[in-house]
């Protein structure tokens, strides 16, 4: 066997990955609508999971081109773990009748907004991909 030869499935589990990302989604949408940050936190970790093997290693880490740092994708991603360090720890919503501090809805509202831009970012990168929605690549000829 030539040491060039590629080796290649004869079965392809990108729909079942597709599958898996959806299921996801949805679970993200139910757990923020219910107030559960930390659990929503850790779906969209699995995303990051799921997407992130796809990445090529030129794109995930850092590199320098001309003296000028770029930023890879595990950077871009740990800054919004790093955001969410200082606002931990997560406070789901399961107060009931009692006042919550203001302290807490302060940084509840914090996490919140934090959670949505991983979110989005998650979500540009898996059509970045090509696994999800409406990216459309300057290099491909329709």
């Amino acid at each position: 066997m030539a040491e060039d030869e590629k080796k290649i499935s004869k079965f392809s589990s990108g729909l079942n990955i597709i599958m898996r990302l959806d299921n996801l989604w949805k679970n993200c949408q139910e757990l923020k609508r219910k107030g559960r940050y930390s659990d929503w936190n850790d779906e969209l970790d699995t995303i990051w999971l799921e997407l992130a093997r796809d990445v090529s290693q030129d794109d995930y880490n850092d590199k320098e081109i001309s003296n000028k740092k770029i930023k890879g994708y595990k950077s871009n991603f740990d800054e919004f773990e790093n955001e969410l360090k200082v606002e931990l720890p997560f406070h789901d919503s399961n107060s009931g009748f009692k006042k919550v501090e203001d302290s807490i809805i302060k940084k509840r509202n914090n996490q919140y907004k934090i959670l949505m831009k991983k979110q989005l970012f998650l979500a540009r990168l898996e059509n970045e991909l090509d696994k999800g929605t409406t990216y459309e690549s300057e290099d491909e000829d329709f």
